[in-house]
């Protein structure tokens, strides 16, 4: 299976989700992870190769796209392969729109698109959704609202949700700003992290579940 975690607007928490949600599948599934950076500053690789210095085991192998390479899924054999595959293929994408990753898009399982409540983030959102159906990407649409903060009203928040829901699945429990996510590596969820996180996760894992008909 593919799962894509991509944005139009960086600064939403997506590449932090991208590992939380790597680490989280890892240390519960038995299905074997595999995550592949698309993001122009290779965060997640960085990190990754940074954590080689802790001497904890490594959970999966992160690879990176070649910048250079203008169509880097023209091999549709192999993303096919990664579709139809029981491994658990993580994609986290650039928080920029780009159409050398349209194919990936198009063929992923779901994608999965963190966002907050301002108006800049809205507004990319949308711009992100509509690019989305320009490719006609037949992928679960998964909405996760990041760095959420319980103690703040936020002003948009009722029309975000009804509009976002239209194009897909909202889901109920949002990540809530943690401190603690700020450090997150690519070898372990501490307890603190896993707690800002699992709510959100077990209702994506359980969506995955029914929608593909298997067990993460």
């Amino acid at each position: 299976m593919i799962i894509t975690f991509g944005t139009q607007k960086g600064g939403t928490g997506k590449t932090t989700l991208a590992i939380a949600f790597a680490n989280y599948i890892a240390l519960s599934s038995e299905r074997k992870v595999n995550v592949f950076d698309f993001d122009f500053q290779k965060s997640f690789y960085h990190k990754w190769k940074e954590d080689e210095l802790l001497e904890i085991p490594k959970l999966y192998d992160v690879q990176i796209i070649d910048e250079e390479n203008e169509q880097p899924f023209s091999d549709f054999e192999h993303l096919i392969e990664m579709k139809e595959s029981e491994d658990v293929n993580v994609f986290d994408l650039a928080g920029t729109l780009d159409a050398k990753y349209s194919d990936l898009l198009i063929y992923s399982d779901f994608i999965v698109i963190p966002f907050e409540y301002s108006n800049v983030s809205a507004k990319s959102t949308l711009v992100f959704i509509n690019f989305l159906g320009l490719l006609e990407s037949q992928a679960e649409r998964v909405f996760i609202r990041s760095k959420y903060d319980k103690g703040y009203k936020y002003q948009n928040q009722e029309g975000m949700d009804a509009e976002i829901s239209k194009y897909g699945l909202l889901l109920k429990r949002p990540v809530f700003k943690r401190n603690c996510l700020q450090t997150i590596d690519t070898r372990k969820l501490t307890y603190e992290q896993k707690y800002a996180v699992k709510n959100s996760f077990l209702e994506l894992t359980e969506y995955i579940n029914k929608c593909l008909e298997i067990t993460l």
